[in-house]
């Protein structure tokens, strides 16, 4: 009996290292800059895949500018900071976003629209916007790991860190 109890034993260390060695993890650090928008890690980490590796890749089409973050060379978020009409509200924005459609849940101030995969929000820029446009923000991860909370606490910082990054002068100005 001691000895299978033993056995027994030896086996579940086995499994349990097993798994503790297999389960993934995030062997990277987490960025605090998106590129160039400083973005607090405690709002972009929870929606951050494990992985070994991390690199940015930012674009710009038209007055659009994109930033894709890569891990292990596949592309899990991307963020984007756009101009649009003045009066342009986050359904319409979420119109022509990818993962979030006008009817998912909106933040009681009106200024934010978010999903488990994407969200958009109204960017405050410091002294207001100018007349003729209001600047959006955009998030989207491309895996099921998010939930609507993280999701909703990253816009909500990606845009107030895009309103004290300088962007609102470049891009709405």
């Amino acid at each position: 009996m001691a000895r299978t109890l033993g056995i027994q034993v030896s086996l579940a260390s086995v499994v349990l290292l097993t798994v503790s060695c297999s389960s993934p993890s995030r062997e990277y650090a987490v960025p605090t800059d998106l590129c160039g928008v400083q973005v607090p890690v405690s709002a972009l980490e929870p929606v951050l895949p494990a992985g070994d590796g991390v690199s940015l890749h930012p674009s710009a089409v038209g007055g659009n500018k994109r930033c894709r973050l890569h891990v292990d060379g596949e592309s899990v978020l991307s963020t984007s900071i756009e101009p649009w009409e003045k009066d342009a509200s986050a359904q319409d924005v979420a119109r022509v976003a990818l993962e979030v459609e006008p009817g998912d849940t909106q933040s009681e101030d009106r200024r934010f629209l978010y999903s488990k995969k994407g969200a958009v929000g109204r960017v405050i820029c410091p002294g207001g916007n100018a007349a003729e446009r209001s600047l959006w923000a955009t998030v989207r991860v491309t895996h099921d790991d998010a939930t609507e909370v993280e999701m909703k606490t990253l816009i909500t910082a990606f845009a107030d860190a895009v309103a004290a990054s300088g962007e609102c002068g470049q891009v709405v100005g």
